[in-house]
């Protein structure tokens, strides 16, 4: 409790004798228009921010209160024409206001900063101190480098009840004018309300909630992340398009699958925590690598089955013969050599197929494993199609 002592100043200068005059027995510790209710206006203006992984929010910002004291009145001309003065936060009474969801359980996070205040004839006062609120956020990396996080702030006032202050929202309740854009998250306003917080049978105390959105700056990801992940989708069907006997192929399938490995274990030491839940794009990594390990596990299969020179079986015969028997599965398996295209269809028109069924047989093992690597290749093409499309942002 803070008051002014009394005395008599009827020769000082008009502003000695106002101050007299306001604050002689006035206590700071009861709200200004008790037993009426006390109505105080808030405005937020943000200056900026600072967010850390683990989803801690801190806001600097200007904080502008406004209220009515029916006991700080006076008359201009009684005082030279004074219409307003300074006072100290400290010599009124101010509204307590306390950051509900802190996350910080510090004692600064409890304390009204000590600020000017102007006073005006009318009792109307106006403060606007800076201050610094840290508050928990709602973090979720499912979607990172696309990740947005909502946070939010809520003011309560403790000390009063709902009866004897009120709590409003000036205007939208912000002003992002002055705010300086930080480097690494996009902070959007997104809404205000002022409620009434329910904690006991016969009180409610006042409240104010102000809902942010943050959205990460992703342009840096791209090149880090993003890229590198298409490059290595290209790589993993690069391997499935080459040749079987090619040194080119398992060389590239190598390289494919350390690659995999350095930027899985990049990941690990950038990616932020989430929960039980990692991001998807780790998941996408972990898809991407089983693939790239298939491919390579692939061609040293189909490698040694091309060089299988036992009986083919009747089954495996069936299956080549129905896919050389048209245009597109000539095209896709016979590629490489065109003398034996020719030879097929010449085969075909003249009805003469024993030539044609005894190059099948002794090359079947060959077509088959061709067969085997097409159908390969577009299965990991359909494959990434449904990884991309359950692991992608939907917006």
């Amino acid at each position: 409790m803070n008051t002014w002592k009394c005395k008599k100043l009827e020769q000082s200068s008009p502003l000695m004798r106002l101050k007299n005059h306001l604050f002689c027995d006035y206590d700071n510790t009861v709200h200004p228009n008790y037993p009426k209710t006390t109505n105080v206006t808030m405005h937020l203006m943000p200056k900026l921010i600072n967010f850390q992984e683990e989803g801690k929010l801190s806001l600097h910002s200007w904080m502008s209160l406004a209220w009515t004291d029916s006991q700080l009145t006076w008359i201009p001309s009684d005082y030279d024409g004074i219409t307003f003065i300074h006072v100290k936060s400290w010599r009124i009474w101010m509204p307590s206001l306390y950051v509900n969801d802190s996350g910080e359980m510090s004692n600064d996070q409890y304390k009204q900063p000590i600020t000017e205040c102007l006073l005006f004839n009318s009792g109307s006062v106006s403060c606007v101190p800076a201050v610094k609120f840290i508050s928990k956020c709602n973090v979720d990396y499912t979607y990172w480098p696309y990740d947005k996080h909502q946070c939010s702030v809520t003011f309560l006032l403790w000390m009063h009840p709902g009866e004897e202050v009120n709590l409003l929202i000036a205007g939208n309740g912000i002003s992002m004018s002055d705010y300086t854009n930080d480097t690494k998250w996009d902070f959007k306003f997104t809404s205000a309300e002022a409620t009434k917080f329910k904690c006991c049978p016969n009180d409610t105390f006042p409240r104010l909630n102000y809902n942010f959105l943050l959205i990460r700056h992703h342009g840096k990801h791209h090149l880090t992340i993003i890229l590198p992940a298409i490059a290595l989708i290209l790589f993993t069907l690069i391997v499935l398009c080459l040749d079987l006997k090619s040194v080119e192929r398992m060389t590239v399938a190598s390289v494919n699958f350390i690659c995999h490995l350095l930027s899985i274990y990049f990941l690990f030491w950038i990616l932020p925590f989430n929960h039980v839940n990692p991001p998807n794009i780790l998941l996408f990594y972990h898809e991407s690598l089983a693939l790239a390990t298939f491919a390579m596990i692939l061609t040293a299969m189909l490698r040694k089955l091309e060089d299988m020179s036992t009986q083919t079986p009747s089954w495996i015969l069936f299956i080549t013969t129905l896919v050389l028997s048209n245009k597109v599965g000539r095209f896709l398996i016979l590629k490489n050599d065109k003398s034996k295209i020719d030879r097929d269809v010449e085969t075909e028109e003249s009805s003469d197929v024993t030539e044609s069924e005894i190059s099948l047989k002794e090359l079947s093992w060959k077509y088959f494993a061709t067969i085997i690597d097409w159908i390969s290749f577009f299965c990991v093409i359909f494959t990434y199609i449904i990884i991309l499309i359950i692991l992608m942002p939907v917006d």
